[in-house]
């Protein structure tokens, strides 16, 4: 039987009658009580990666195995079966993203060295920087951006990472879902992985890649900073869809690099989804005419737009070898959306 998602200091807090049996002594600990006791009692705030009512309501199955006896509740459910066979039990955790996202964690799932993903992100995942849903959490608290003066480094939301750290919220994105989305905070950044993803935002200011993000030095050319930056993939044999949100919502296409260091430096684009034709694109969703907006690499004359039904395909300008780079379903003339494109204005590619 596996506790991986229990949290003492949670079940504590949720149960002050077991912390108070504790301090007396009759239990050595929550989980003791829990594993006595709390879980026949149906006792179900054991974490913030659990949630009862998420969980029935996301395995109907469950929902009805309950019903009938056969579990006292959702948890025992999970606890006994549903974190192996990989449920999703909260907002917080994607257990699928996860694995596909982190290749030698599922390899050491598959060998049955740890119950699930879920485990190794609340042992190491976390503290490793790793994201448990396509929110990527580094991006919101973790992430460090350059300010006027170089080499001058500022942490996105230091107060979340910290409160994280400090045991107030399980996950960054548990601040986002409960204050963040509500105080216009920077750094909120959606991503996929190195294969075929769908990407659902929310929110007020959004960045949607469908691509990879992966952590590693920032760097000023070559140089290394002292800080973390995102690095991301090249979206090549991925299609990816990506869902705005109810907010401003920017769609990331492709990015700009800077090679060498200064006197010498310079940039090139980077288009995603370029190198296999119209079998790697992005499909856009949910895109709102006026407010939302796209990020090409390049400039518009790079770029072909073509109505296709009720979508606009956007080409990479091979010449006679266009590479379709994204449909915008709901878009079907460049003019409705041409104030809300942006381009990167570098000429030369990789």
């Amino acid at each position: 039987m596996s506790f991986s998602v229990f949290n003492e200091s949670f079940y504590l807090a949720h149960n002050p009658d077991v912390q108070t049996a504790v301090n007396a002594g009759f239990f050595s600990s929550g989980l003791e009580h829990f594993q006595k006791f709390g879980l026949a009692e149906g006792r179900v705030s054991v974490s913030p990666f659990y949630n009862e009512q998420y969980y029935l309501q996301k395995n109907p199955d469950v929902a009805t195995a309950v019903t009938s006896g056969t579990f006292s509740s959702g948890l025992q459910h999970f606890i006994l079966a549903g974190e192996t066979e990989g449920r999703r039990a909260s907002l917080l955790f994607d257990e699928q993203f996860y694995l596909r996202k982190n290749s030698d964690v599922a390899a050491v799932v598959t060998s049955g060295n740890l119950s699930s993903g879920l485990a190794h992100y609340l042992q190491f995942g976390q503290s490793e920087n790793r994201s448990g849903t396509s929110f990527n959490e580094f991006a919101y608290s973790g992430i460090t951006r350059q300010t006027s003066a170089l080499f001058n480094l500022e942490k996105v939301n230091p107060d979340v990472e910290a409160a994280v750290k400090a045991g107030l919220f399980g996950s960054t994105l548990e601040h986002y879902i409960k204050y963040g989305q509500f105080e216009d905070r920077g750094g909120v950044t959606f991503n996929g992985t190195t294969g075929n993803d769908t990407v659902v935002a929310f929110g007020p200011l959004d960045t949607i890649y469908g691509v990879d993000a992966n952590i590693g030095p920032e760097l000023v050319g070559t140089t290394p900073t002292g800080g973390q930056a995102l690095h991301l993939g090249s979206g090549v044999n991925e299609v990816d869809v990506l869902f705005g949100g109810n907010g401003k919502d920017t769609f990331i296409l492709g990015q700009r690099l800077a090679t060498a260091s200064y006197p010498n430096s310079y940039t090139y684009s980077v288009p995603f989804y370029r190198g296999n034709g119209d079998a790697d694109y992005a499909w856009i969703r949910n895109y709102e005419i006026g407010k939302d907006e796209i990020v090409l690499a390049g400039a518009a004359s790079n770029y072909d737009f073509v109505q296709s039904g009720d979508s606009l395909n956007i080409f990479f300008n091979q010449g006679e070898n266009n590479d379709l780079i994204a449909k915008v379903e709901g878009v079907i003339s460049v003019n409705e959306i041409q104030y809300n494109l942006r381009f990167t204005e570098r000429y030369y590619f990789l």
